[in-house]
């Protein structure tokens, strides 16, 4: 565990340093037993290596780890282990969750990767689809990381708080089509308002902002920043989310479908929103079948 760290850690210091500024004092020996004694069952040891060396992330500055999912210290730990618990009572028979995944990572839009207690694999817990496993281990999990820096394929903006990114094969081929920058994400094409059938609008989420396409042309650009206002709206029948922007802005409101393909990619977006109230938002989509709007962030 030391020594695939130690190589991670000097990947981190040469790429991504805010990560590792972000990083938390280890834990006693102490604390980690009294983790182990409230959840009944004990941590893997490479799991428990790492926290006795890093307790978890600054909650108060951070940069993201990786793929937008931050390292939570103990206390969160434990108050995301009750969490999933809570969800495992009312679920019964059709539990998501296996009852030995100890969550240790979230990306604040209700996802978080888990430690599998007794395999001591990675797993990703996704809040609202199938989970999956993603690594054998902790330590493996680390090393996947440290081969994403070390070949470079990846983005990484301590401002986003989404962590290290790995790029993949629509990265490389938006660049070559838009010519934008190296943090871009999936575009997602919708028909434009004007009412031309020759013109369609494009939305590519990075982790800087939300870029704007139309007919292949970059028309503006809006830094997640710049947002005043979420509401999710529902006109029979087909929700859309609706993200308000100051006035005199050159799209003051843009509606994308809740149901494009990469929308879980734009919610883990904007669930990292100061002050995003996941819970108001899952709310406001399962309520959809009426008209009307629901204003959740703003």
């Amino acid at each position: 565990m030391k020594k695939i760290w130690s190589r991670l850690e000097g990947e981190l210091t040469s790429k991504a340093s805010a990560i590792l500024e972000s990083l938390n004092p280890g834990v006693d020996e102490a604390d980690v037993d009294a983790l182990e004694e409230f959840i009944g069952q004990e941590l893997p040891t490479d799991y428990r290596d790492f926290v006795v060396m890093h307790n978890g992330q600054s909650q108060e500055s951070n940069p993201g780890f990786f793929e937008m999912f931050s390292l939570m210290p103990l206390d969160l730990v434990q108050e995301s282990w009750e969490e999933l618990e809570g969800l495992r009572d009312d679920a019964g028979e059709d539990e998501t969750c296996p009852g030995d995944w100890l969550p240790f990572a979230e990306d604040g839009s209700g996802d978080m990767l888990c430690v599998e207690l007794e395999s001591g694999a990675i797993s990703k817990y996704v809040s609202n689809d199938e989970n999956e496993e993603i690594a054998d281990s902790f330590e493996s999990w680390l090393a996947d990381i440290h081969a994403t820096l070390k070949n470079g394929e990846y983005n990484f903006d301590p401002a986003s708080g989404f962590g290290i990114e790995p790029k993949g094969p629509d990265d490389h081929d938006e660049e070559e089509d838009h010519g934008v920058g190296d943090d871009e994400d999936e575009g997602v094409v919708m028909d434009s308002d004007d009412g031309d059938d020759e013109t369609a609008m494009t939305y590519n989420f990075t982790a800087k902002m939300i870029e704007l396409y139309e007919d292949e042309e970059k028309i503006g650009s809006v830094p997640w920043g710049d947002i005043v206002r979420v509401r999710v709206s529902s006109y029979a029948g087909d929700p859309l989310i609706s993200i308000n922007l100051p006035d005199g802005s050159d799209h003051e409101e843009i509606e994308i479908p809740t149901s494009i393909a990469n929308s879980n990619k734009l919610f883990k977006y904007l669930g990292k929103l100061k002050g995003w109230d996941k819970d108001a938002f899952k709310e406001a989509l399962a309520n959809t079948e009426k008209e009307g709007e629901i204003i959740v962030w703003g």
